[in-house]
């Protein structure tokens, strides 16, 4: 009898796992980054809401391709999901880029507002037909102004080749502010600054702190004139197979990610604080200068990010105005 019960127990098991489901996520942060942690409670709580019935395997670090790779292979279905920043999520959805358009939020409760209450009437169709389904946004940070001269306001870019993110946007904004803006990827980026290809850069200011390029680019400026939101997005090919309560598992585990917000502005103020111990100058910026600059050049990004851009960026400008500002 005994063996009959081990038997009928051992079938049950057996079965439960055969029927677990695991998808497989990729990212670019490390995993010991704020990023890699929150990501890594997010899987932990879809894993503890489907008791195992739906498991998430997410490699960090680009270790399945950098960010353009692996968003197109989601959207092309080889890929269940995946976190990504604003600039890869712009390659399937140029639009997107608009949030990160200079200045383009009155402050960081508008911007979270934003993307809590409106983003998803504003953006859901058009990752819908980009062919992945978005379930979360999350905080990238500020971008600021690594240097090996300080740069605190547009006029001292005079001459200076800054690299800048492979986007519309920051693209135009440096070029307008007076620098000569060179668009690099993550991978380039810090070979260019050793080299002297470029003698400043903008990035996101947790990651390019993290890594390292303040102690080649020592004068850092927070002019914080982009604020990137990114997103988590899901293949419509994984989505459409998965059950009603699959994906409830999935969108109720996501809300955890909202608390990147405070560990990343927490992050942005220790570390600006934590880099002047290793040589950094950190300069106040001339903000009213660099928001001179953002009026003139957001036209142009309108058009040149084309699409609907127009009527998108009407529509952001809607929700700032419902969420006050």
């Amino acid at each position: 009898m005994k063996r009959i019960l081990a038997a009928a127990v051992a079938a049950i098991v057996a079965a439960s796992a055969a029927d677990a489901r695991e998808l497989r996520s990729a990212g670019a942060a490390p995993e010991g980054s704020p990023w890699g942690q929150i990501y890594n409670a997010f899987t932990a709580k879809v894993a503890e809401l489907s008791g195992g019935s739906l498991t998430i395997k997410h490699f960090h670090a680009s270790q399945l391709g950098d960010e353009q790779t692996t968003i197109r292979q989601i959207a092309r279905g080889r890929l269940d999901m995946g976190a990504f920043s604003n600039t890869a999520s712009s390659l399937l959805v140029p639009e997107f880029g608009l949030l990160a358009s200079p200045f383009a939020f009155s402050n960081l409760e508008q911007a979270d507002c934003v993307a809590d209450d409106h983003l998803i009437d504003t953006f859901g169709e058009k990752f819908d037909a980009a062919g992945v389904h978005p379930i979360a946004w999350f905080e990238v940070g500020q971008q600021i102004i690594f240097a090996s001269e300080p740069v605190i306001s547009p006029a001292d870019l005079a001459g200076v080749k800054i690299r800048t993110a492979p986007t519309k946007t920051d693209t135009l904004f440096m070029d307008a502010a007076g620098g000569s803006a060179v668009p690099l990827g993550t991978t380039d980026t810090m070979p260019a600054l050793k080299t002297g290809n470029v003698t400043a850069a903008t990035w996101p200011a947790v990651y390019g702190m993290a890594v390292g390029y303040h102690k080649v680019a020592t004068h850092v400026t927070p002019t914080n004139h982009v604020h990137q939101i990114g997103s988590v997005v899901v293949s419509n090919k994984t989505w459409n197979t998965l059950s009603a309560e699959e994906q409830g598992w999935l969108t109720e585990a996501a809300v955890i990610l909202k608390s990147l917000r405070k560990a990343i502005r927490g992050a942005e103020v220790a570390l600006l604080e934590k880099i002047k111990g290793d040589g950094a100058t950190v300069h106040a910026s001339d903000d009213a200068a660099w928001r001179a600059v953002a009026p003139g050049v957001q036209p142009r990004i309108v058009e040149e990010l084309g699409g609907d851009s127009e009527a998108t960026w009407a529509a952001i400008g809607a929700a700032k105005t419902a969420c006050g500002g």
